[in-house]
């Protein structure tokens, strides 16, 4: 008996199917702040060939465009909240301590200053891309003149804006009001220069004389930005007279 059990033939374990298993380990999956980082990397690269090429027509992501746009609206609009701020409680805190009523004369920093600035600064950087749409679209009649290529032919005209924007908005946080305001007026500058940039290249298929359809360009040009300028007076007018004497 004890012969038969040891011919007996031990059974081997069972092993897995060599079919469920993957030769492919799979990607881990990136966190958010890895995202981040990338496409923060990627902006940075896309800076810096607009800061070398401004009019160069690279096809590039359309996200790249809006972010420089966001961007440039969040810096002015923080920069002139700074401005505004440190001038009313600076200067004009002295000249209230003299007069009580002073102050009441200007209105106050809320919830919606913040919002009417943004929304004016967000206007008026619309404005510039519109007036550059209308006049390619209408008076040039280029139709493949789109919202999306104008946001990407502006992004690349208004990078240098952004990197001062940046900086004024840095230095009026710390009261440094007079160097913000330096770089706020010639990011304003660099902006409506690269605006008659846009308009002053006449399409290739435009028929007008070059004269009378760059006349023509900038009265269409100019209407489009005197509705928005209205509007953006409206909501930020009051401000500006805390501006006026600083």
């Amino acid at each position: 008996t004890k012969t038969d059990q040891a011919e007996k033939p031990v059974k081997e374990a069972p092993q897995p199917s060599k079919s469920l298993e993957s030769p492919f380990v799979p990607d881990p999956v990136p966190t958010k702040t890895a995202i981040f980082k990338e496409e923060l990397v990627d902006f940075w690269v896309w800076l810096q060939g607009a800061l070398k090429e401004p009019t160069a027509s690279i096809g590039s992501d359309k996200k790249h465009s809006y972010n420089a746009f966001a961007l440039l609206t969040i810096f002015s609009a923080t920069s002139f909240l700074f401005i505004v701020y440190h001038a009313k409680q600076g200067y004009y805190g002295r000249m209230a301590s003299i007069d009580a009523h002073f102050m009441e004369q200007f209105p106050s920093l809320n919830l919606f200053s913040v919002f009417s600035i943004l929304v004016a600064t967000s206007l008026f950087f619309f404005s510039i891309l519109m007036g550059g749409f209308v006049v390619k679209r209408f008076v040039d009649q280029d139709s493949d003149w789109t919202l999306e290529r104008a946001f990407q032919a502006h992004s690349r005209l208004l990078a240098i804006p952004v990197l001062l924007t940046g900086i004024a908005s840095f230095f009026a946080l710390f009261n440094g009001l007079r160097f913000a305001v330096l770089l706020c007026l010639i990011s304003i500058g660099l902006t409506l220069l690269a605006n008659l940039y846009i308009i002053s290249r006449p399409s290739k298929d435009s028929q007008t004389d070059p004269f009378y359809r760059l006349l023509l360009a900038f009265l269409v040009n100019g209407g489009v930005l005197f509705l928005f300028f209205l509007a953006e007076m409206a909501l930020v007018f009051d401000y500006l007279r805390i501006l006026a004497f600083m």
